[in-house]
């Protein structure tokens, strides 16, 4: 049925019946219709015209008020339901937005019953309009409660995966790429950035971003760039203007950010910042409100996580580092080289072993103190550490004597880095508490494998023999193991 079959007609001669009705019907506390058998409305009581504001127009108001009054988007669904109802003379229950007189649409609930004349044939629908509008908003609401928590319960999974996979990771840059990943999932609206303090906690670096926003977030901050660092807890701002916004930020953000310290056991490691897009536009919408606690409750994950991997850390460089140099002990050079050991041997490489001693470092700590010995040492293993190769591992065997373990080098190219060392610290000026010590050189034994040894033992023992080979011949020189 289209809508110009509803419009209004000329009064036809009423039946007794539709008499009856109209006495009953037109100040009925309920909103009330009645149609003919073509469908065409010929009766609304008091309380519907009230309802949408025609209660004043003279005559009987047709179908041209409850089309005026509908809303457009619902016209097409109510006429299909309508006509079929009619065509079938089947009851029908239907629910659209109708405008009520104040201009606020409503939700109404449209029931319909054909009723036989006095002849037995149908004589068209009579029905009732109710407003369902509370009814509505709570199912709405009901939806979308259900649907945040549905939200809520992926985001605390996402959550505990991230926590299962950050507690079994080994390093702290082995976390970034896991936290990405799970941080892209749990904010998936939004784009966001987190920042870890470096070593000596003056600076702020950005470790993991995430989202669809193009512009990189600045890749080192201070911490007087953040106003949740300065303050030690949350900052947000909602987005709108002349609000106090931190350096960090860049660009205009149209509907606000959150920065979440990231702070476990007292120490704040970090702040995790998000920047907020349309919660409208989201899969699931989210109140600030909800997306704030969301937002703090990460960056606590994080903390705790961050602040376990970090203390697990410290405690295992303990455990393989000498505390005075900072080079990797001998426990370490056993367990690493007996695994460099065997892949040289699996994959038919090199590896090249060099032992060095100080020479007359006894004579040395006796002069100028052991303090002074002891910054000798620290300055030596830093020497050699900035000429290794990536990859190669330096170690403190015992007192003076240090060794470096060169995976996949030849003997020469070990020789070679033995030579570059011993020219290095023959050439270094040791300067302790302002003032020159004498200079230090030492002496160099090199061994590699398969030539000297083909087990741990023989080639550190091969390294020795020509440790000794360069003792003998005067000191300050490297010898190679035969």
């Amino acid at each position: 049925m289209d809508k110009n079959k509803i419009a209004p007609i000329a009064k036809p001669a009423e039946s007794a019946q539709e008499a009856d009705f109209r006495i009953v019907a037109e100040d009925a506390p309920v909103m009330l219709w009645l149609t003919n058998a073509d469908g065409k409305v010929v009766f609304t009581n008091s309380k519907w015209k009230r309802f949408v504001g025609r209660e004043k127009e003279a005559g009987q108001i047709g179908g041209d008020a409850w089309i005026t009054a509908l809303h457009p988007d619902d016209l097409e669904p109510c006429m299909t339901i309508f006509n079929e109802a009619f065509a079938n003379h089947q009851h029908f229950d239907m629910e659209y937005r109708l405008r009520r007189a104040d201009g606020q649409y409503r939700y109404v609930l449209d029931t319909g019953e054909p009723y036989i004349n006095k002849e037995g044939k149908f004589a068209g629908f009579i029905g009732s309009s109710t407003d369902i509008t509370d009814r509505k908003n709570h199912e709405n609401q009901l939806r979308l409660s259900q649907l945040e928590m549905a939200q809520h319960n992926r985001e605390m999974q996402f959550i505990n995966e991230l926590n299962s996979y950050l507690q079994v990771c080994r390093s702290l840059e082995e976390t970034h790429a896991i936290i990405q990943h799970y941080a892209k999932k749990i904010f998936a609206d939004y784009s966001g950035v987190l920042y870890l303090f470096d070593e000596s906690h003056t600076t702020v670096d950005a470790v993991v971003h995430w989202g669809s926003d193009n512009r990189p977030p600045p890749p080192v901050i201070s911490p007087d760039d953040c106003w949740g660092l300065r303050q030690g807890k949350l900052h947000s701002t909602d987005g709108t203007d002349n609000v106090i916004v931190c350096n960090h930020i860049q660009g205009r953000c149209e509907h606000g950010y959150v920065c979440a310290p990231v702070i476990a056991q007292g120490e704040m490691i970090g702040v995790l910042s998000v920047t907020l897009g349309d919660g409208r536009a989201a899969a699931v919408p989210r109140s600030p409100e909800s997306v704030t606690r969301l937002i703090a409750m990460a960056a606590d994950n994080l903390a705790m996580a961050l602040v376990s991997l970090k203390l697990r850390e410290a405690l295992r460089s303990r455990s393989v580092r000498d505390p005075l140099t900072t080079l990797f002990n001998r426990r370490y050079l056993e367990e690493t080289l007996t695994r460099e050991l065997s892949n040289s041997q699996r994959n038919n490489q090199n590896l090249g072993i060099i032992m060095l001693d100080i020479d007359h470092f006894k004579q040395y700590n006796d002069t100028h103190g052991h303090d002074a010995g002891d910054f000798v040492l620290q300055e030596m293993a830093e020497l050699l550490r900035s000429k290794l190769r990536l990859g190669d591992i330096a170690c403190r065997y015992g007192g003076e004597e240090l060794i470096m373990v060169m995976p996949g080098a030849t003997k020469q190219i070990t020789a070679n880095r033995a030579e570059l060392m011993r020219a290095a610290i023959a050439q270094h000026e040791f300067i302790y508490k302002g003032k020159p010590l004498d200079s230090v050189t030492a002496s160099f034994g090199v061994s590699n494998y398969p030539a000297d040894g083909e087990s741990c033992e023989s080639l550190i023992k091969s390294a020795d023999e020509a440790l000794y080979d360069a003792k003998a011949a005067g000191r300050n020189c490297v010898k190679l193991a035969e």
